[in-house]
């Protein structure tokens, strides 16, 4: 079977040396993106390129953060998430409950309970009652919690600095405005307008 390319125009020779050239560069997105291709019989999926990558570079941001989560004996960094929420709640002297958290934090009542189940048991975090309604129980982060929201927080910031360091500070600065770009389109609306 003749792999599909995505230069058509190009000779046969020219082909061959471009595929060749490509595969021996290609990394698991190109890899996808050719099986889809060839599956498809339709090489136009060279477009989603883009987000490809950054649906990739996502998953491994998460699973650096899940990394470093399960160092401070938590499951992964959805407990992390709460921790943080907790941790920036008490420096603004607010009070959480766990119905506000899971609101915060897009999760399910149940998850969130498993969550804090999780943050008591490690001594970040214990319910408390609510001074002035007593049915009502606030989330409360402990002195352990604050240390270790700051640990996680610090070993996230050095990790994400050394991923970065790749790039020039133009390169970080262009990669930036090109994000920021896209996720504003992408949250105004459920489809991202067509280039003019």
């Amino acid at each position: 079977m003749i792999p599909f390319d995505r230069n058509r125009s190009a000779s046969t020779g020219a082909r061959v040396s471009q595929h060749e050239n490509r595969d021996q560069n290609e990394d698991i997105i190109d890899r996808k993106i050719r099986r889809w291709e060839r599956t498809l019989r339709d090489n136009s999926l060279w477009g989603i390129e883009p987000a490809a990558r950054i649906e990739q570079l996502a998953a491994d941001l998460a699973e650096d953060m899940d990394r470093i989560a399960i160092t401070e004996g938590l499951a992964n960094q959805g407990d992390y998430q709460v921790l943080a929420l907790l941790r920036n709640a008490q420096h603004r002297e607010e009070s959480v409950t766990p119905t506000d958290a899971a609101q915060q934090l897009g999760m399910t009542t149940a998850t969130m309970v498993s969550r804090v189940d999780r943050l008591e048991q490690n001594g970040y975090a214990r319910r408390v009652r609510h001074p002035a309604d007593r049915r009502a129980i606030n989330l409360v982060i402990t002195g352990e919690g604050i240390a270790s929201a700051e640990r996680m927080v610090r070993r996230r910031t050095e990790d994400r600095r050394r991923r970065l360091a790749v790039l020039t500070a133009d390169e970080r600065n262009a990669l930036t405005a090109l994000l920021r770009k896209l996720a504003e389109c992408w949250s105004v609306a459920d489809e991202p307008p067509r280039p003019a």
